[in-house]
């Protein structure tokens, strides 16, 4: 160990000097490496499933599961082109832009299609990262 740590004496270290960043590659940095805005930068889902609203979902579980319309789809890389209203669920990739009205992803592993256009949910939760989660902007 004591071998190991004697290659981390100051007067090994290099001085610290801007580079470009096609030449960062494989360097430590000097100092926090800070975001101009948050990342990223619109509430996304972390899982595939189904954007809702929360309060549809309370109280729901396998013994007594709670049924929500499938009101349409979120693509990846663009703006929801749909609202959720109560009583819907809106198709969402991980990553996805979560929807106006929604405030929840319910995991597709929590869901099943009863009938074209209906689903069952069987699980309450949240999913989602915020604005700015996990990458806050810092001045």
């Amino acid at each position: 160990m004591a071998q190991a740590l004697a290659g981390f004496r100051p007067a090994r270290r290099t001085p610290a000097e801007p580079v470009p960043l096609a030449r960062a590659l494989h360097r430590v940095p000097a100092a926090p490496v800070t975001a101009p805005h948050a990342l990223p930068g619109f509430a996304r889902s972390t899982v595939d499933g189904y954007a809702v609203r929360a309060a549809d979902t309370y109280g729901v579980s396998e013994g007594l599961p709670g049924y929500l319309q499938v009101t349409g789809a979120v693509l990846m890389g663009a703006e929801p082109a749909v609202t959720v209203g109560p009583g819907a669920a809106v198709a969402i990739p991980t990553g996805g832009v979560l929807p106006p009205g929604a405030d929840a992803v319910v995991m597709v592993e929590f869901t099943q299609q009863v009938m074209p256009g209906t689903i069952e949910v069987v699980r309450p939760v949240q999913n989602i990262d915020h604005i700015g989660l996990p990458l806050e902007s810092r001045p």
